[in-house]
């Protein structure tokens, strides 16, 4: 669309010099969990739905409005997921503007996505697993904070286009599963910095927000692809939030370029036997295809190994699927593991509905007949 009449007659006014303006950003998805996105016409890059509010429109009417100009879908806005200030544009013609961005959660309702005016060259629906190139970082930072909403508006306090595991910034309203400190730097600060060639990476317990990046790793491969379904992050949320939440649990993520790029869990196990010793369970070891072959694997898997002796452990423990021979060979040559127990798992699947055992009679209640 062309420049708002409004900001023409502004621009009459004062010329060239620093407008502030509110913006609004749409993170719209559909019934089958797919987001709305549109690659822009001025950079060709994939980006969420946003615009500008006219001066007097409440938040949601202009979005709604925006959404359905843009792309000819209705939707219905839910939830402010993110406030954040950006940083001063400027614009060829030596305009100068800074916007308020708030960022919301919406539903399609209604009507097929398609290029509806002159702001976008492609329109169009993906799946969280399968996001198009190039995306804009600061989509990207919207849409990881909105996917992790739980009803806590996140507010920036550092840099708009920071990566959304940035420390600037904090819920308003008190829910993050673990307790933080001030601009969350319990949750953010460095277990380890690892070296990666010339430079290093940071290795960090996991944050809520962390979570969509988490199951993307987990996913990452033939057999994850098999059982991990990222479509539905709420149940992810659910698990992040008791294993945030217990002491004896330790998420980590290996954060690269701001990004996560691996994963494992450490689960820290009492027992009677070895006489009474604790021992580290490790589970769920993940790194990004593209950070494969650096050695980052074997570095954080050493740093485990460390933190479990650290905390008193005997033993440290794991099991790998029978088909990731490689991942076998790997814990066996480089890290020293020997194949010393043949592990067996059952899987239980879903649990009986209530009044029903796990045969599927159902059991006797007070009054019935047994």
């Amino acid at each position: 669309m062309p420049t708002p009449d409004f900001i023409l007659a502004l621009r009459d006014k004062v010329g060239t010099d620093l407008l502030w303006l509110t913006g609004v950003t749409a993170v719209v998805r559909n019934d089958h969990g797919e987001v709305l996105l549109g690659r822009r016409a001025d950079n060709g890059q994939w980006a969420l739905v946003s615009g500008i509010l006219e001066p007097g429109e409440q938040p949601a009417v202009g979005l709604a409005r925006e959404i359905e100009e843009e792309t000819g879908v209705v939707a219905r806005v839910e939830a402010l997921t993110g406030v954040w200030t950006l940083p001063e544009q400027g614009y060829p013609n030596g305009d100068r503007a800074q916007y308020l961005d708030l960022c919301f959660l919406a539903r399609h309702v209604a009507g097929e996505a398609r290029v509806n005016d002159d702001e976008s060259l492609e329109v169009g629906w993906f799946a969280l697993d399968a996001l198009p190139e190039p995306l804009m970082d600061r989509a990207r930072v919207r849409l990881e904070r909105a996917l992790a909403f739980d009803g806590t508006t996140w507010f920036d306090t550092g840099s708009a286009t920071a990566t959304a595991h940035d420390q600037h910034g904090y819920a308003a309203v008190p829910g993050l599963a673990a307790p933080v400190t001030h601009a969350g730097e319990r949750d953010l600060a460095p277990l380890a910095t690892l070296a990666d060639g010339d430079g290093e990476v940071v290795l960090r317990r996991a944050v809520r927000t962390d979570v969509p990046a988490i199951v993307s790793l987990l996913a990452d491969d033939v057999i994850g692809a098999g059982r991990e379904d990222g479509r539905d992050l709420g149940v992810y949320l659910d698990a992040f939030e008791d294993v945030d939440a217990d002491p004896r649990h330790l998420l980590v993520v290996l954060e690269a370029d701001s990004a996560v790029a691996g994963t494992m869990q450490l689960t820290f196990l009492p027992g009677l036997s070895r006489g009474g010793a604790l021992r580290c369970q490790v589970e769920a070891v993940r790194v990004s295809p593209t950070l494969r072959g650096r050695g980052l694997g074997e570095a954080m898997l050493r740093w485990a190994v460390e933190e479990s002796r650290r905390r008193g452990c005997a033993v440290v423990q794991l099991t790998t699927d029978k088909r990731r021979t490689d991942a076998q060979r790997f814990y066996v040559e480089r890290l020293g593991f020997t194949m010393s127990h043949e592990g067996l798992k059952l899987g239980l699947g879903a649990p009986p509905a209530p009044g029903v055992q796990a045969s599927g009679v159902p059991t006797a209640t007070a009054g019935s007949a047994s």
